[in-house]
């Protein structure tokens, strides 16, 4: 395969990720605010099993964007957002989380029950969807000072 065709195909499955994971995260959210409130006479049980279900694909799409994110670091691809070695390292942390929280779930899951290795898969998203996130936020911070920078030199003749 050649260089450009793995550029194209990383970016695809990037892209694809991203925009699956916020569609999802956006249709969870919004049927969580138009839900309507239960009856006097209803215990919950429906409306809290909706939660919960929703609660567990709103993890998985904020998952699947994050690791969408952290892909190219992950496959050692040129990333266009520029992310230097920390950044990167940082993200290639996420994704073994991602991965590592899936495998290690799993076998803590098979070995005793289900839900546990469930609920630690879904810990493992949640920390690696934060990692992304902060370096989201210190490179758009890297962003902002170097445009910064640039302006106060352009005014000052530098």
């Amino acid at each position: 395969m050649t260089a450009d065709k793995r550029r194209y195909v990383v970016a695809a499955i990037r892209a694809a990720l991203v925009l699956t994971g916020a569609v999802v995260t956006v249709a969870v959210l919004y049927s969580f605010s138009t839900m309507s409130t239960a009856s006097p006479s209803d215990n919950g049980f429906v409306r809290g099993l909706s939660y919960l279900f929703g609660s567990v694909f709103f993890i998985l799409a904020l998952g699947g964007a994050g690791l969408g994110l952290a892909l190219p670091s992950l496959l050692g691809a040129e990333d266009a957002l520029a992310f230097d070695r920390w950044q990167r390292r940082c993200l290639q942390g996420a994704g073994g989380l991602f991965v590592g929280g899936f495998v290690i779930g799993l076998v803590v899951g098979l070995l005793t029950e289900l839900q546990f290795g469930l609920f630690l898969w879904l810990v493992a998203i949640v920390v690696a969807v934060l990692v992304v996130s902060c370096v989201l936020i210190w490179r758009l911070f890297e962003v902002f000072v170097t445009a910064l920078v640039r302006l106060i030199a352009a005014e000052t003749g530098e």
